[in-house]
């Protein structure tokens, strides 16, 4: 697979589930589910389980479960993609926005990195 020369609803078929996967993780507060479909060598250094759990104290208070909403845009990059969506707040009425990066590797696509700002 070539993720780059898809198309862009092609992309975001094959996308959206790894992002469901981990929103819903994040949810459930489990780290080794948030962790599944990141990219494995950058996982333990850009995101150890310290400071996921230490992300999941200061915010889920505030914010509650996090539900990706609509889409906004698809941005490539020549060595990732980027996708952002609105992301709905259980204890929030405005949405923020969920910026993920995908990349591709030996034929797979994994997720590179992901934020959101409320």
């Amino acid at each position: 697979m070539k993720l780059l020369k898809l198309s862009d609803k092609e992309i975001l078929d094959i996308v959206f589930p790894l992002a469901e996967h981990t929103e819903n993780s994040w949810n459930q507060k489990n780290y080794e589910g948030f962790c599944l479909h990141h990219l494995k060598e950058k996982t333990e250094h850009i995101f150890p389980k310290e400071e996921f759990n230490r992300q999941i104290e200061e915010s889920y208070d505030i914010y509650g479960y996090h539900e990706i909403g609509d889409f906004v845009a698809l941005h490539r990059n020549p060595e990732n993609i980027i996708v952002l969506w609105k992301v709905k707040f259980e204890k929030r009425k405005e949405p923020g926005l969920l910026i993920y990066g995908f990349t591709e590797r030996d034929g797979d696509v994994f997720i590179e990195g992901c934020s959101y700002n409320a």
